[in-house]
């Protein structure tokens, strides 16, 4: 059993609530947890998830009634989370309608940049990448969160990578595909660059 703390940034109507809506509990709102409102758009609740993975949603509903009439579902696919078998605990934090996706990249050295160019809205200009270095291991991060209405959409991206140290070097990569059903688990694939030539 892990205990999940689910955050959800949304402004409701006074006298709505947001309810988390799983697998857990059949998809019945009227068995389901409502989150507490920590500010005016953010909701949170802690859950104690027995199952290896959780599909769920969120849904607004009536503060006191979720079973009423009035019930607005989050559009596009379930949601879905696959504990961690290192953590009996660990954070989502979710935005309405939207999915995140979240990228790292090993890093050779310390002194070197990465960015990651794409061909869909939420990476319309390029994001540079954060460097890490966890446990002796140094990698580049990055996350964004795309629209539900674009998550049917077949993403690709590259990297642009830079070497600063001792002679720059500049590389890309191959295009690399994220299809839908890879976007909610954790992927080690290798990746091929190219050196840009410079003239």
């Amino acid at each position: 059993m892990s205990q999940i703390k689910f955050c959800l940034s949304h402004q409701v109507y006074f006298g709505q609530g947001v309810y988390l809506v799983s697998s857990q509990n059949d998809w019945k709102i009227e068995e389901s947890c409502r989150m507490t409102c920590i500010k005016s758009n953010r909701w949170e609740l802690v859950l104690q998830v027995t199952d290896a993975q959780l599909e769920y949603k969120y849904v607004i509903a009536d503060y006191d009634n979720p079973s009423g009439d009035v019930q607005i579902w989050e559009r596009g696919n379930n949601r879905k989370l696959i504990k961690s078998k290192s953590n009996s605990s660990e954070t989502i934090k979710d935005m309405w309608e939207k999915r995140m996706i979240s990228l790292k990249l090993m890093a050779l050295n310390n002194n070197s940049l990465a960015i990651v160019i794409g061909n869909f809205p939420a990476l319309s200009t390029p994001i540079q990448m954060k460097l890490l270095d966890k446990k002796s291991m140094k990698y580049f991060s990055t996350k964004f969160y795309i629209d539900i209405t674009n998550s049917e959409q077949v993403i690709q991206f590259q990297y642009y990578l830079l070497i600063k140290d001792p002679t720059p070097m500049e590389f890309i990569s191959n295009p690399i595909t994220l299809g839908i059903s890879e976007r909610n688990q954790e992927i080690c694939q290798a990746v091929s660059f190219y050196r840009i030539a410079l003239c």
